[in-house]
Parts: C-alpha cells; structure tokens; sequence
C-alpha cells in the first residue's frame, strides 16, 4: 500500500523542463501538441492517421514476431482488437537490460498498462492496449549486461558479437550469470524460480527473444503487446523518412531550430543532434553511425555516396536503424499510438521533436512521465519518521544529518555562535582601545582575537562530537536506509533488480500496477513492498 507520495517539485526531481511539464507550465507548451489528460488522449483521437492495411500489416507482424511465445489469451484478445480502426496503442519502451534491469524498467511498462485500462472504462467506443517496444538495436553492451543485487554488481560477459546490435547478441555461456544470482538466495523454491528465468536466456537464440519472454511472463495476463522495431516489414514504411534524413539532414535543421528556443525559454537540449541521425546494420548485425562529411557520407571508416546509400535503402530498407531522436519517428509511423510514457530523460528528448513530426506532417504524441516508487518495508518507514526525516532529507550527507540530530536533541544549547558574536563585541572595545593609545596595536589585537575565536570553534567542534557520539544507533540506521533509498548515492529504482521484491511476494507486479492511481500528474511514491 501507497503511504505516502511527493510531488516532482516537493522532491526536486528530474530536470526544470520536466518538473514545468508536470505543472503543465506555459514555457512547456511550444514544445507540445497538448499536455497529458485522459480528455486530451480521447482528443488525440481525431488526429491520429493510420490506415487499415498498416494495422493489418502491424497485427501481421506482431504475430510471426511472437510466435516463439506463448501469448495470454488477453494478448491475443488486444491483437485481435488492433484490427479495428476504434483500437489505439499506449507505448513506452526500454532497452534489453538482463533480468529487466533496474526496477524503473517494470514501472514504465505498468504505467502504460494502468493507462490503457483507465482510458478503456472511461470509453465505450474505444480501445487503448498497452505497448512495450524493445529497443533491440541499441549497441552499448556495457549498459545492459549487469544487474545489482544486495549492493552487489553481477555482470555476464557475452563471448565475442563485438559492436552486435543487442537484440542479436547470442545469450552464450549465461549459466554462471544465473549460478551468481542464485548463490544469492538460500530456499530452493527461490532458485527454481531464478533458473526458470534464466531458461528464457539459456533457451532462446538471442537477447530479444529472452526478453520478450520475461516480459510476456511478467505482464502477460494484462495484454501487453511486445514489439520489436527491427523488423525488415515494418522499416518499409520507414523508408520515406530515412531518404529524407539522408537527402535533406532535416532532423537536425528542426531540432536545432527547437533546442534555440529551449535556451531562450531557460532549458536545455537532451540529445545531441548529428547531421545525419541514422545507423547502418551490416552484415555482422553491427551498427554502425552513418556520418555527414563533404561530398557524401562516411560508414566505418568508408565512403558512401548518396547515391549508395539511397540505393542501399531501396533494396535493403531493414539496414537502417534510426537513432535516439529518430525512433521516436519510427514509433509513430507504424503504430496507431497516442502517447508516449517515459522517464525524465526520454521526455526531455521528445520535447526535442515536435517541429520534426510537423516537417512530416505525423500526428506528435502526448507525453506522459512515469510515476517513481521507493519500496521500503514497515520497519524502514517506521525508523524514518523516529529519526523526524523526510525521504528527501536522506540524499544529504551522513554526519551532515547527525549533526542535525544532535543539534536538534541537545539538552543545551551547545553551539558557541552567541559567545563568538559576544567575543567579537569585547573585540571591538578593545580594538577602540588600542586606536587611541597606538594604532600600530590594532593588527596584533585583531590577531589575537582570530585565535580566540578559532578555539572557540574548534570547542564547538569538540562539543558536537561529543553530543553526536551519543547517536551512533541512529547513524547505523540513516547509513542503512541512505543505502536502501539512495544506493551508491543514486535512486533506488535506477539500481535495484525486481527479483528480491518479486521473489519475496509474486504478487509484485500486481501490487505496482494496483497503486498506481489514474492521474495525470506523476508522484514518487513510498510503497510498503
């Protein structure tokens, strides 16, 4: 159950443009077709475009791309309601960290599941099925091949598949990453279920595949709908755009005309937009960036002309990958969406690219950031509140806070601030002195009193010590609790797996989804997990 939540403002969290975005502030508004509202989504209705034959063609695609699971008679329900022109899509995507990842990863995919079940009772002639798109042609490695555990990082390190877009990447050799997870728990009803997830690596021929496994076993039996972008049917109608991109670079042009006027609104720019935003996967399934030079174009060290490129396109459209503000893009092209869920650094980026969907005339989605939890059990609350803490408090430093309390508990007042202010009183008295009788008196007099007060502080000092001694306890409890809610000095749901939360109560997912209410404005929440 939900105890307590925060707004972004109360928590100072996220960036300034995403805290004004969730206040639904005016300088957000420019980079905006509407802000978020289960009104504006029903709005949105109207304007999006998306043919009969392009849903027939996506359902097509999601069928033989899922066939190697299987999907929950829900799933398959929302694929069949994809059919008809009355169905829309609530997306969010995710790289594919190992075992899901950080927590944040599940509360994404939640957020577009309690989304789409909002919108559907609020509508009798509309459907809204939740969307998790994979990001299978994502190439940093390092990003998603560990997970941390009890403060511990465990890491698999895949054999050779150098530069090999991550959804390709053969999950070879992966039972020592299982084996390290399950030393971790002690009940072997807990290792069943570990190297039950484990199969879906060690059974399946690449890293997609393993994740839409775990994602349709977490979330299935709420419909969601797995998609893989890569997919050489889909990137067809994806092909106009990337000739534009490589004929016009008009990707940069509007974005860097927007990231103008985020600086005079006071923000800015999340992505670093290129003159040419798109990537090239070879033969090897590595990616490669496709790089703007005079004359032409550049890919691993070798010259293109744009005219190669362009005849590489038509024949092989499923080569290209966009990048971080082209698969926005993409997204939308070919599913029939009305909003996108994400966290603060994916919106801030998607803020980036109105005026690129306008140049293309594409409906630009509503903008939803995800909610946040911290989980804590009853206990840690508890110890939270004794201590006279807010959560937000506990992101400042250790001996910082047992200052505080032992300033705050004190039975006298210990600080010797009125004593300096009393010492420097009596200074200036004799400083008034020693003017009349000889000025050259007066520096050694200041002198002498920088020591004395110098004393008096390091007295102070002394005395704080002594008074914080007295809370070692308590500082074993701030440590402890600074360490749940902040590992590493980072954010619980930016660190922590899902499995200990789930393997304790496989009721886990469930509880997210359960609490997280229908509203428009997103909260970090505290959770008794």
């Amino acid at each position: 159950m939900v105890q307590k939540e925060y707004t972004f403002k109360a928590f100072n969290f996220s960036s300034q443009i995403i805290r004004d975005l969730v206040e639904k502030k005016d300088t957000v508004s420019p980079f905006l077709s509407e802000f978020f509202s289960a009104d504006n989504i029903l709005n949105q209705i109207s304007k999006k475009s998306f043919s009969n034959n392009q849903r027939l063609q996506l359902v097509d695609r999601l069928a033989i791309q899922n066939e190697k699971i299987v999907l929950t008679s829900e799933t398959q329900r929302n694929l069949e309601k994809l059919k008809s022109d009355t169905t829309f899509t609530i997306t969010t995507g995710h790289q594919l960290n190992l075992m899901t990842g950080p927590l944040y990863s599940l509360y994404k995919v939640a957020q577009v599941i309690k989304i789409a079940e909002d919108l559907s009772s609020k509508s009798s002639d509309h459907h809204f099925v939740p969307v998790f798109w994979m990001a299978t042609e994502d190439h940093d490695f390092e990003e998603i091949n560990h997970i941390h555990l009890f403060g511990q990082k465990i890491a698999w390190e895949k054999e050779g598949q150098t530069n090999k877009i991550v959804g390709e990447i053969i999950p070879k050799n992966f039972e020592p990453f299982i084996d390290q997870i399950s030393e971790k728990f002690r009940e072997d009803h807990l290792k069943s279920i570990i190297q039950r997830f484990g199969e879906a690596y060690t059974e399946s021929k690449s890293l997609a595949t393993a994740t839409r496994w775990i994602m349709n076993e977490l979330f299935g039996e709420y419909g969601l709908i797995i998609i893989d972008g890569n997919d050489p049917v889909l990137k067809q109608q994806f092909k106009p755009i990337v000739k534009k991109e490589i004929q016009e670079g008009f990707v940069a042009r509007k974005v860097k005309e927007t990231n103008l006027s985020l600086e005079n609104a006071g923000y800015h720019q999340q992505v670093f937009v290129r003159d040419c935003n798109l990537f090239y996967i070879d033969e090897n399934d590595e990616r490669k960036r496709i790089a703007k030079i005079e004359n032409g174009f550049e890919v691993d060290h070798t010259f293109w002309s744009e005219e190669d490129l362009l005849n590489s396109l038509e024949e092989h459209p499923e080569k290209f990958s966009p990048n971080a503000l082209m698969r926005p893009i993409y997204q939308e092209i070919i599913l029939p969406n009305l909003a996108y869920v994400g966290g603060g650094g994916e919106i801030a980026y998607w803020l980036q690219l109105q005026a690129v969907f306008e140049e293309i005339e594409l409906t630009f989605p509503l903008l939803r950031v995800r909610d946040s939890f911290i989980l804590l059990k009853e206990r840690e609350l508890r110890e939270l509140e004794e201590l006279n803490f807010e959560i937000v408090d506990l992101k400042r430093d250790m001996h910082a806070l047992l200052k505080e309390i032992a300033l705050n508990e004190v039975e006298e007042e210990i600080t010797l601030s009125n004593e300096v202010i009393e010492l420097n009183k009596i200074k200036d008295i004799i400083v008034g002195k020693a003017e009349n009788i000889n000025q050259g008196l007066v520096g050694m007099v200041e002198a002498e009193f920088v020591k004395m007060v110098k004393s008096v502080e390091r007295i102070e000092s002394k005395l704080i010590k002594a008074e914080k001694s007295k809370h070692d306890k308590k500082g074993k409890k701030i440590e402890k609790l600074q360490a749940k809610i902040f590992p590493n000095g980072g954010f619980q749901e930016r660190y922590e797996n899902f499995l200990p939360y789930y393997l304790n109560d496989t009721e886990f997912v469930h509880k997210i989804i359960d609490n997280l209410p229908a509203e428009d404005e997103p909260k970090i929440r505290i959770l008794i997990d």
